[in-house]
């Protein structure tokens, strides 16, 4: 049998064979490679052991880990891991209903004519629609950061050394996630709007927002498994992604003022070039008028 071959006197090998049915990944896998090896040390401890030599001669010198990074540290890596994405993503979905209901859902219930017969200008009825816009989408944002935090604050996260990491955010950061996130979410919701004016119906709108959020996750999930990314000073005028890794590093505590100003100011003019679509999308009769 198979313990009978370890325990034979002379050398002998031992193999795993994994039915793919049974073992589909490697953390099964791996998990019985410790337990052989755990058990061939065991086996090569008692031989010497029989023999009367020191097992250590086989161990030349040891190795452990230990971990540096300060417990401020660790918790700021595992938030800039995870919430930059759900914070550009609630950017978006935050104020989604309330872009469609101006929008397509007006044209779906003939609210949108007599609207627009009003004495309002049509730049003054735009704007107005874009910060009940903004203004859904920075509660929703706000609401689900702080619910996330508090959270974490009541159900302690253990660290890699079995202590529990404290997910705390200063208030200085916090106003610079903030500012961070102004700009994502005007864009955001200027871009809804364009969009969702072209439907016909409320459940037509639905449709046209879904491809924006891949627009999101993409280059968040690429964040994401790459912890250590450090594009370029031009490479923070790339949108999204640029502030998916200004959010990553203000949560670990790294603030560079070129990179912030660089991501703030391209980030603000694609929401100016956002707006002004909005603001022709609203402008153009077939589209208002299309059914």
């Amino acid at each position: 049998g198979f313990e009978e071959a370890l325990l034979e006197e002379r050398p002998a090998e031992a193999r795993v064979l994994a039915d793919e049915s049974e073992l589909t990944g490697g953390v099964q896998v791996g998990r019985v490679y410790d337990l052989l090896e755990s058990y061939r040390q065991s086996v090569i401890e008692a031989r010497l052991a029989a023999r009367g030599l020191d097992p250590e001669i086989v161990m030349p010198f040891s190795v452990e880990s230990v971990n540096v990074a300060t417990p401020q540290e660790m918790s700021g890596a595992f938030l800039g891991m995870m919430l930059p994405m759900f914070i550009v993503l609630w950017a978006l979905v935050g104020g989604m209903y309330t872009a469609i209901d101006v929008t397509a859902g007006e044209k779906e219930r003939l609210t949108l004519e007599p609207l627009l017969t009003t004495p309002v200008g049509r730049a003054h009825l735009v704007l107005g629609k874009l910060m009940a816009v903004v203004t859904t989408s920075l509660v929703a944002l706000a609401l689900s950061v702080t619910s996330m935090l508090v959270a974490f604050a009541l159900v302690p996260v253990w660290g890699g050394d079995g202590g529990a990491l404290r997910m705390q955010v200063d208030l200085r950061t916090a106003l610079l996630l903030v500012l961070a996130s102004l700009p994502v979410v005007l864009m955001f919701s200027a871009l809804e709007m364009a969009v969702c004016i072209l439907a016909r119906s409320f459940k037509e709108a639905q449709n046209y927002i879904v491809p924006l959020q891949f627009v999101v996750l993409i280059p968040a999930i690429g964040v994401m498994v790459m912890p250590d990314l450090a594009p370029p000073l031009a490479g923070y005028a790339i949108p999204i992604f640029s502030t998916l890794v200004v959010l990553r590093d203000l949560f670990l505590g790294r603030v560079d003022v070129a990179a912030f100003a660089v991501m703030t100011g391209s980030a603000l003019l694609y929401a100016a070039l956002a707006v002004l679509l909005a603001l022709r999308q609203f402008g153009r009769e077939r589209v208002l008028f299309r059914v």
